[in-house]
């Protein structure tokens, strides 16, 4: 049996079970003991057929590119279809499935009226694995539409690696090399010369297992009666905040402190190769300095493949930074501007207001996103209930997503000479 035969069993199965399930339930009776059982074991030949779906793609390509300077980390290419959109990153060739709703106004008008719904029950039984809070399976055109719109805004999700999850973990690649002291790049190869008639000597890449488990992330929406009602004011205004929400949420987590402890993905401010650089002295308190940002440049792995991170309270003192040049007394700023996106000698700036303030431990960051990844899952849940705004006459929605994400180098390189270095470096306090 082919993957796709597999499929169409498994859509088949779950039509007959929603099907018996909304005759029960217009005939206003309970599932007879039969039926019970019949839908036990139709389960149980569900999950036989998802054993025949494709696998995720686990290989090492032998020709993965590398950075300009052979330093940046050679690891596969993450999404399945090549890319980060969510039709391409899981394979969707098919094309996305809306559930059988004709927009997201009449799915979210489904679930609000507490009646049983075939479509509703296929969606939740053609899902992989449930999780336990619940909720109603989103139709993947929804769910691309929510993550693909968000997509752009994002900063993390757009320049890490990301890769599809398909189970609650996924094992990615990350090399184990810290110290290239004897001329080796991190993954431990290192170029030698032969003489003639000379036995050349193998290389073993160090590669380590980082393992990205799916964790629970929701995403609290309220809504008023009136607009609830108003479907297709409603639909926009839900879509609008879920996109802000999802593309704020992934930033904030993978970028600050808020990704800290159990439950949560590592943040770039928590990996264990993080280079923090230390204030000049005698330097003012809340200030970033010439001397800060070309240190912290000097520290980078790869400079050329880096961006800049602050938090928006810098923006003032950055607009302040200026170089002298020769002795005429000219002057160049640091950060520069052009068609509305900014850099610093040469590389992308971004803001977001997750980033510690001016003045705070890494406050400014300089990070080479190649060496984080992001673990995605597929799935995105809904509940309603209107419990917690009652007294204020609002709908309260949750979305549910998992993903996790975690730098890929777990320590930082010791280079044949000068400093140490890493793919993530900020600014200590000042």
């Amino acid at each position: 049996m082919d993957a796709t035969e597999a499929k169409e069993g498994i859509k088949k199965i779950s039509m007959e079970i929603a099907q018996l399930k909304s005759s029960a339930a217009t005939d206003n009776r309970a599932l007879s003991d039969d039926e019970r059982a019949w839908i036990l074991e139709a389960e149980d030949t569900i999950k036989d057929l998802v054993k025949y779906l494709p696998l995720e793609r686990e290989t090492v390509p032998q020709n993965a590119k590398l950075g300009d300077y052979g330093m940046t980390a050679a690891i596969p290419r993450p999404a399945e279809g090549g890319g980060k959109d969510y039709k391409s990153m899981f394979n969707l060739s098919r094309g996305l499935d809306s559930g059988g709703f004709k927009d997201t106004s009449e799915f979210i008008r489904c679930i609000d009226s507490g009646r049983f719904d075939p479509r509703l029950d296929i969606l939740n039984t053609m899902q992989e694995t449930v999780p336990s809070s619940g909720g109603f399976a989103v139709p993947t055109e929804f769910a691309a539409d929510w993550l693909d719109a968000s997509l752009p805004n994002e900063i993390v999700r757009k320049l890490c690696r990301v890769y599809p999850m398909t189970s609650e973990t996924k094992i990615i690649p990350g090399w184990d090399g810290a110290d290239m002291s004897a001329g080796a790049t991190h993954g431990g190869f290192a170029m030698t010369f032969l003489g003639e008639g000379a036995q050349a000597l193998a290389q073993t890449p160090k590669l380590r297992q980082v393992t990205l488990t799916a964790r629970m992330a929701s995403i609290y929406v309220n809504a008023s009666l009136e607009l609830t009602q108003d479907a297709a004011s409603f639909d926009q205004n839900l879509r609008a905040a879920l996109i802000k929400s999802i593309g704020y949420g992934i930033d904030r987590y993978c970028l600050s402190a808020a990704g800290t402890g159990a439950g949560c993905p590592q943040s770039i401010l928590n990996a264990p190769c993080k280079i923090q650089v230390a204030g000049e002295h005698g330097q003012a308190t809340d200030t970033v300095t010439y001397q800060n940002i070309k240190k912290m440049f000097a520290r980078q792995l790869n400079p050329q493949n880096a961006v800049w991170l602050f938090n928006n309270s810098s923006v003032p003192e950055l607009l302040e930074v200026t170089v002298q040049v020769g002795l005429g007394g000219n002057v160049v700023p640091l950060l520069n501007e052009k068609d509305g996106s900014f850099t610093i000698f040469g590389r992308p700036v971004f803001f977001h207001p997750s980033m510690p303030a001016l003045g705070d431990a890494d406050s400014a960051a300089f990070v080479d996103f190649s060496f984080y990844g992001l673990g995605l899952r597929k799935e995105l849940w809904i509940e309603q209930s209107d419990a917690p705004r009652w007294d204020y006459r609002e709908r309260s929605y949750r979305i549910l997503m998992r993903f996790d994400a975690m730098c890929t180098l777990d320590k930082v390189i010791t280079p044949e000479h000068g400093a140490t270095l890493s793919p993530i470096v900020t600014l200590a306090a000042i």
